[in-house]
């Protein structure tokens, strides 16, 4: 299964004025599951400045609204 391979990064995004320039990732790889752990710690804990910025990055997928994105929720529910 996708989510249980170690292939997901806690990843910052570099917003630019066009949008999206380019992404740093910090850690990993992860589990799909550990990655939302440690994203839910960040946010809890606010151990950083732009918590906005924060994404879990992996393979591509098509999301709930049928995009083709690298990008993923940090909660299971979404």
């Amino acid at each position: 299964m996708l989510k249980n391979k170690k292939q997901f990064y806690i990843t910052e995004l570099n917003m630019g004025i066009d949008g999206l320039e380019s992404y740093t990732d910090y850690s990993g790889p992860f589990t799909l599951i550990k990655a939302r752990k440690i994203m839910e710690k960040m946010f809890t804990g606010r151990s950083f400045n732009n918590f906005y910025n924060m994404t879990i990055r992996g393979p591509r997928h098509i999301n709930e609204h049928g995009f083709n994105t690298e990008f993923y929720n940090e909660r299971e529910d979404r």
